[in-house]
């Protein structure tokens, strides 16, 4: 049974009025517009009086918000129009054409209107092509999705004796109640290998298996493809959790780059040999004290983003304190220039709210 879904690449070549994109895959209602239509491209099952069976969707949204769909089917895309042949894409898709007239036509030819449902029966309907029209009315968000074309809509007519097998029949009708349900689960199935593949399962899902791993991502705080990743190698970084290998890797996921981690309880058993002596300027601090060095600048909010996921694999006691390496000096909310403080060659200074200082300045 051939089944169409109405993804991505149909809604771009749609006839879209009183919609806007967003992130390029979410179409949103404009309060401007007086209509809210999209005339979708018509789905070729490339046979003459080919049946159609149903049409399903899922629908969010504000309960004052209605949709209505106009399905036709034709074997023929040419009409007359004022006494000369015409396309029906030509006419449908054009921006010329006002789009009361697009709906007038559609009425005019006979089109199944559905209003308020997200589950409709095509049976009476038959035609090579089958066009479907989205209109929105009333007020509030609505967000659809699924939506599958099935051509036939019953799976279980041909199993009955040819007697029982009128088409859009009451005895039809009826069977079509489990064939729909055996459908919804059948897609569910084949459905699976994608939600559970990490590479392209939606987002939602990530946090699911994440939490599976008792890695908490809530929030929605992270780049996808971070996301991704950090999902991927959730069973490894649990088999590493506590240690230093876990943080080095969780940097390198997060930030791309690796970043150097020092534990003040090794420099100060270091310090203690003979042979060893401190940098002038380094001070150890606690043995339960860790200091990662950045080789690049960390806004506040990759910044909190990283330290979230880093305290839930450090060690319990694990203080974590990170310095950035930039090129450019930095200075935080809790940094003073003392009297008599002089820099010694000019540079590019950088503040918490992003204020860059060029040329000579004079804090006073």
């Amino acid at each position: 049974m051939p089944r169409y879904s109405i993804k991505k690449n149909r809604i771009n070549k749609s006839f879209i009025k009183g919609f806007h994109y967003e992130e390029g895959t979410t179409l949103i209602l404009d309060e401007d517009e007086m209509f809210h239509c999209i005339f979708l491209p018509p789905i070729d099952s490339t046979e003459k009086d080919a049946p159609w069976g149903r049409l399903s969707m899922k629908k969010e949204g504000s309960e004052d918000s209605v949709l209505s769909f106009y399905i036709l089917a034709v074997n023929n895309k040419e009409f007359l129009s004022d006494a000369a042949g015409m396309d029906i894409d030509e006419y449908l898709y054009e921006d010329s054409t006002d789009v009361a007239a697009k709906l007038s036509f559609f009425r005019r030819m006979g089109a199944k209107r559905v209003t308020g449902s997200t589950d409709c029966l095509l049976y009476e309907l038959s035609g090579r092509y089958l066009y479907v029209v989205i209109e929105a009315s009333g007020e509030g968000s609505i967000s659809i999705s699924d939506i599958v074309i099935d051509s036939t809509g019953d799976n279980f007519m041909n199993t009955y004796p040819e007697v029982y097998r009128e088409r859009n029949s009451f005895f039809h009708r009826y069977i079509s109640i489990f064939s729909s349900i055996y459908n919804d689960f059948q897609r569910d199935i084949n459905a699976l290998p994608r939600v559970l593949n990490l590479d392209v399962c939606p987002e939602e899902y990530l946090i699911v298996y994440g939490s599976w791993m008792g890695l908490d991502l809530k929030g929605r705080f992270l780049e996808l493809p971070v996301l991704r990743r950090l999902v991927k190698e959730a069973y490894s970084l649990n088999r590493m959790k506590g240690t230093r290998k876990a943080i080095e890797r969780i940097l390198e996921i997060i930030l791309g780059e690796k970043a150097v981690v020092i534990e003040h309880n090794l420099v100060r058993a270091l310090h203690k040999e003979e042979d060893v002596e401190m940098l002038p300027n380094f001070k150890a601090r606690g043995i339960y004290d860790v200091t990662i060095l950045v080789k690049q600048h960390l806004t506040e909010e990759l910044r909190h983003q990283l330290m979230y996921i880093l305290n839930q694999y450090k060690p319990v006691r694990t203080r974590i304190s990170i310095a950035q390496l930039d090129e450019n000096p930095t200075a935080d909310s809790n940094s003073y220039l003392d009297v008599n403080t002089t820099l010694p060659e000019e540079k590019e200074a950088i503040l918490d709210d992003e204020l860059s200082m060029d040329g000579v300045v004079i804090l006073s």
